[in-house]
């Protein structure tokens, strides 16, 4: 058993955090509520690390236990931690630096997956959602898709936070990493006629503040939209989060953002079912949407992508095992941490 203090603002965003994983490390992990208890200290974002309370910096001086992050978001190991290709990194706190196990999308297979990518296994109501709306989706056929887009009343909708900064144009080529925020920004800002959606374009109520902001979206957007914006914050290979899907569960054509190392084309769906914006300016993209896209083509492939994410959500085996693949992950890198610990 291995025993993990976890603290912080953003402790509840880990693999080891969330009700809907919590099955898959309860014989193997147990949490503990003192630093002096633990194996390993666990963090989820390099803001709690540099928060990190006293008791444990001292704890961690008197038995050297690993710090761990334990990252699940390319847009914190970008903005805030800004090394996001190194293994080991140290980091600052009130009470002196620590050095820090870094697993994050670029240095551990954690979050590499195989059919299902990591965040729709945090809650069930994803998989869930994507079942019942592929399934529906996938029952229509290409004349009624092509007149369901011809009859829709909004061309193009944007929905994500509004974050202008131009410190969010970071790139690392080397790993693909790309930070999306202001140019997703710039684009929406740039695109004529499309709608905005969201607090921080509109105010009021932020999707934290929703009891189930996921629902929310889906009932919200559903066939409202022939174009749904669908950008990652942060562009890398292997995170994928739902945004691709819902906009394809909304029955909208997914906008995106994905280089030719991307596993967005993993799913099945064909590349005439989506608009790729990879390599532009966000006045060139904002230029691109004026292209008219309704042909058949077009519906032949949306169709087949529909049926493709009809099978692959509607196969509990594919959700069980990739669940198994990040438990095995997790414990995995866990236990080489502790390893290496115990040699030095």
């Amino acid at each position: 058993m291995i025993r993990v203090f976890r603290t912080g603002a953003h402790a509840h965003r880990t693999p080891l955090s969330y009700p809907a994983l919590a099955a898959l490390f309860e014989r193997d992990i147990t949490h503990v509520e003192r630093p002096e208890e633990a194996d390993l200290y666990v963090f989820a974002h390099s803001l709690d690390i540099r928060a990190a309370p006293e008791e444990l910096v001292r704890d961690w001086r008197r038995r050297r236990r690993p710090v761990v992050l334990l990252s699940e978001e390319p847009f914190w190991d970008t903005i805030w931690t800004r090394e996001p290709l190194k293994r080991q990194i140290y980091l600052d706190t009130a009470w002196g630096a620590l050095p820090v196990v870094q697993l994050n999308h670029a240095t551990s297979a954690i979050f590499r997956f195989a059919r299902i990518p990591y965040y729709l296994l945090t809650n069930h109501r994803f998989v869930n959602a994507y079942r019942y709306r592929f399934r529906r989706n996938a029952a229509r056929s290409a004349s009624e898709w092509l007149e369901d887009f011809r009859t829709r009343a909004q061309d193009t909708v944007f929905m994500f936070e509004r974050r202008p900064e131009a410190f969010h144009d970071v790139r690392w080529p080397k790993a693909d990493i790309i930070g999306l925020c202001a140019w997703r920004t710039r684009l929406a800002e740039a695109a004529e006629g499309a709608e905005r959606l969201g607090a921080s374009w509109q105010g009021g109520q932020t999707r934290w503040q929703l009891s189930d902001w996921h629902m929310d979206k889906l009932i919200r957007l559903d066939r409202r939209a022939r174009s749904l914006a669908a950008f990652e914050n942060t562009h890398q290979p292997d995170y994928v989060t739902e945004k691709f899907f819902d906009a394809m569960a909304c029955g909208a054509r997914p906008l995106y953002y994905a280089d030719s190392r991307h596993r967005i084309g993993e799913f099945g769906v064909p590349d005439a079912a989506w608009l790729n914006l990879a390599g532009l300016t966000a006045t060139e993209a904002a230029a691109r949407l004026e292209t008219p896209f309704l042909t058949h083509d077009f519906v032949d492939a949306w169709c087949e992508g529909q049926a493709a994410l009809a099978r692959l959500f509607g196969d509990t085996g594919i959700v069980l095992a990739e669940r198994e693949r990040l438990q095995k992950a997790v414990l995995g890198e866990f236990g080489v941490i502790l390893e290496q610990g115990a040699r030095t």
